[in-house]
């Protein structure tokens, strides 16, 4: 079957034109870095032996435009980078943030793991100096053949450092990489733990948890910067030991040119000279491995986003089909989250016409999320169907369905942003008529009016709204562009008598231009708006119809029968006389 190029290598590819430049660049620059030696070269052989200070100046500005030149190319290579590392995170970054949401839905999230900061991680990698030892590594046979004609021992003397110090490099490579990414994953959880408190401070605050998770936290950190240890104690010792062969070569260097100008078999020059391009040679295999670590979290970060984006593809883009305006039909003989290992619902049958409005009732753990996440389009059921106008949910384009789509669930999230931008969902073209007219279908407009800055009121920053607050402006949210399905789970939860009035006239209004609704609900109140009741009972359809005919079946009110005993209406139990003794 056809699949689709990843995202990750797609935005890799992109950058092929950019590396090329960049390749030329260092090509050029490598060129240039000879300048250096053949100039002391000249000096020693040339200058200092015929005392013409002409000579000695014609080199000097001609070394001076060089640099010159060098220091532009530099220049232009980082600039390059630094635009092709913006530009691989513009390119991943959005299909990223939609394969973790993807991730997300399907319940499969590993606390700690932080893909944004993959792309950051790997953008910076890109960008920084560790790249261009890459691409200076190529060119090192170039300085190795200049020792060569310098003279053979020299060369030989070079390639010997040279396969020396690679060789510290691989070893390097195989005893960090494993401890690296331990170090990483014991990082993230205990910054998942850091996020996780920090988002519920309230709650810490006051269950007086603060000193617990804090010490949780510290045990977490104490594991991690125990691996991290371990891998910058052996990046660090290879690195130490690398730099001094490094400079034990270069001074091994200088003692063969000297033994060699003393029996006649070089010049000063060439001592000097041979010193200089030894360095050149080496620098990038010194800096890879005083850069290790980086390149280790850089390929780890690659590998984290690239398995992302494997493991939960974009979704396909399917054609665009007409907007429903007659039914909608479930048959659901098996559906769950994606993850379970059993089905949660299932042998529930419906259908409905335009205008319907269902109240879904059932005791807590009966299935009422799961149906609402299902009618929703967030998950699909693995045995049956959920259809519009015939055609099943899982068959419509997903960008598509959403638009077709006013989902209030039982936790409402606001996004950081305007309330007119959450009412409109955040949408690249916003109709202001739909958010006024969502507004007031939501009876939420007075109050946003009451805010300082109206609708362009930002979320956060100080300003804070209460729990019916937020959940009347999502309610507005779910009724931006007159949706054709609306599934609301829980809605009334936070909501005092003036929302639970004005949910229910959002639902008449919704009723009267066609669009079919769904409350999942434990009030009363709610079932004045509807008009059929979806009863479940451990996640299997029980009744369903016609209001009147279930609520009430031989006098008895089957809402009161689905909520738990109180245990303040229990018996207290009897105690013996002398038993408390």
């Amino acid at each position: 079957m056809f699949q689709r190029k990843s995202p990750v290598k797609q935005a890799w590819a992109s950058l092929r034109g950019g590396f090329w430049a960049v390749a030329f660049f260092s090509l050029v620059l490598n060129f240039l870095m000879l300048a250096g030696p053949l100039y002391m070269l000249q000096v020693y052989d040339r200058v200092l032996t015929s005392q013409n200070i002409d000579t000695l100046i014609a080199l000097s500005v001609l070394l001076a435009g060089v640099f010159v030149v060098t220091g532009s190319l530099d220049l232009m290579r980082m600039r390059i980078l630094n635009r092709l590392g913006a530009q691989f995170e513009l390119k991943v970054g959005a299909p990223i943030l939609q394969a973790a949401m993807r991730r997300r839905v399907n319940g499969k999230t590993v606390p700690g793991e932080t893909p944004a900061a993959d792309v950051t991680g790997f953008r910076d990698f890109i960008s920084g100096s560790t790249l261009t030892a890459f691409f200076d590594a190529p060119w090192i046979p170039i300085y190795l053949g200049v020792l060569y004609i310098l003279h053979p021992l020299l060369g030989a003397l070079g390639l010997a450092g040279a396969v020396t110090l690679t060789a510290l490099a691989l070893i390097n490579n195989a005893r960090a990489s494993g401890v690296m990414q331990e170090a990483a994953r014991a990082r993230s959880r205990s910054d998942a733990l850091f996020t996780t408190g920090e988002r519920n401070a309230e709650l810490v605050q006051a269950m007086g948890m603060k000193g617990d998770l804090a010490r949780r936290w510290t045990a977490l950190q104490q594991d991690a910067h125990q691996l991290k240890t371990r891998t910058s104690d052996r990046v660090t010792g290879f690195s130490v030991l690398s730099k001094t062969i490094r400079m034990g070569l270069q001074s091994a260097t200088l003692g063969l040119g000297a033994a060699l100008a003393i029996t006649g078999e070089a010049t000063a020059g060439v001592m000097i000279a041979a010193t200089i391009v030894l360095a050149r040679a080496l620098a990038p295999i010194d800096q890879l491995i005083g850069q290790w670590r980086t390149f280790l979290a850089a390929r780890g970060s690659y590998k984290n986003i690239s398995a992302l984006a494997a493991d939960f593809p974009q979704d396909p883009v399917r054609l665009h089909l007409p907007r429903p305006a007659l039914s909608l039909d479930a048959s659901i003989a098996q559906a769950g989250p994606p993850l379970a290992q059993n089905a949660t619902i299932g042998g529930i049958n419906f259908s409905l016409s335009a205008g319907d409005v269902v109240a879904v009732i059932g005791a807590s753990g009966s299935g009422k999320s799961t149906l609402a996440k299902m009618l929703a389009g967030i998950w699909h059921p693995q045995r049956g169907a959920i259809r519009l106008d015939g055609t099943p949910m899982s068959k419509w384009d997903a960008a598509d369905l959403g638009q077709l789509i006013g989902y209030l669930p039982q936790d409402v999230e606001l996004f950081d942003g305007t309330l007119r931008e959450n009412i409109a969902r955040f949408s690249t073209t916003i109709d202001d008529n739909q958010v006024l007219k969502a507004a007031l279908a939501a009876d939420v407009h007075q109050l946003i009016s009451s805010f300082p800055d109206g609708y362009e009121t930002e979320i956060g920053n100080g300003f804070f709204l209460s729990g019916g607050q937020r959940q009347r402006i999502a309610l507005a949210r779910a009724l931006y562009n007159d949706p054709f399905l609306l599934v609301l789970d829980e809605p009334n939860s936070d909501l005092d008598n003036i929302g639970e009035l004005a949910l229910r006239k959002a639902i008449q209004t919704a009723r009267g231009r066609g669009a079919i609704t769904f409350v999942m609900t434990h009030r009363p109140s709610t079932l004045q708006a509807v008009n059929k009741v979806l009863i479940l009972d451990k996640g299997t359809q029980t009744q369903f119809g016609d209001k009147q005919d279930v609520l009430r079946p031989n006098g008895e009110n089957v809402l009161d029968a689905q909520r738990q005993p109180s245990i303040a209406n229990q018996p207290a139990p009897k105690i013996k006389e002398g038993a408390a003794q």
